[in-house]
């Protein structure tokens, strides 16, 4: 396994709707306990979902020896035929134990509309993202176009003028992620011109696998 994923500090969720993606809270984890928050800006929303019977609304803290049943309802059995070629897919030992690894790998995407992405303890920086954008040959325009970011929010990123702390977090998913990007241009190539597009495809998918 790379040593990326023992960085995980905690998995960030948000509620993906047709056309927005809201933040919802935090699964964390103290010296005995995992914790999980709902955002300020999500639990006092009219009409707001909780994220399982056991996490309801009234609430914004909890609080778990073990790992919440919300939570572990989006791991695979590992009795499922399946379960080694899921841990292939996302990049981890099938042997790991980590639960907040789990979580944060095989429980990124369930039956629901809650999307799960892992919280690093190394942020990347603005050199990162300058670094990352040339690897792809792409120029802002179209890395904007493909990533759903705003042009002044990269220009200041890459200039370390900005902390970009959300921006920061997503682009931090495409880079350890190169599935997740590829998904994102899937969605967004229209976008750029075809050629690029198809090259941005292929270096992506060059990749190596986020595995032993």
């Amino acid at each position: 396994m790379t040593n990326k994923f023992k960085s995980i500090i905690a998995v960030d969720i948000y509620l993906e709707k047709r056309k927005t993606r809201e933040y919802v809270g935090r699964l964390s984890r103290s010296s005995s306990n995992f914790i999980f928050t709902y955002s300020d800006s999500y639990i006092y929303k009219d009409k707001a979902i909780s994220l399982g019977p056991d996490l309801p609304l009234s609430s914004k803290k909890f609080a778990s020896k073990k790992l919440f049943p919300s939570f572990e309802d989006r791991i695979p059995s590992k009795r499922n035929p399946a379960y080694s070629e899921y841990c292939k897919m996302v990049g981890i030992d099938r042997d790991e134990k980590d639960p907040l690894i789990l979580v944060a790998t095989l429980g990124q995407k369930g039956p629901s509309s809650f999307i799960f992405a892992p919280v690093f303890h190394h942020s990347i920086t603005s050199d990162d993202v300058l670094e990352y954008r040339k690897h792809l040959h792409l120029t802002v325009r179209e890395f904007c176009e493909l990533f759903d970011i705003a042009t002044s929010t990269l220009h200041r990123i890459e200039k370390n003028r900005t902390s970009g702390k959300d921006t920061l977090k997503r682009l931090e998913i495409y880079l350890n992620f190169p599935e997740v990007a590829l998904y994102e241009i899937m969605k967004n190539g229209d976008k750029i011109n075809e050629t690029k597009r198809t090259l941005v495809e292929k270096i992506l998918g060059r990749e190596p696998k986020n595995c032993t």
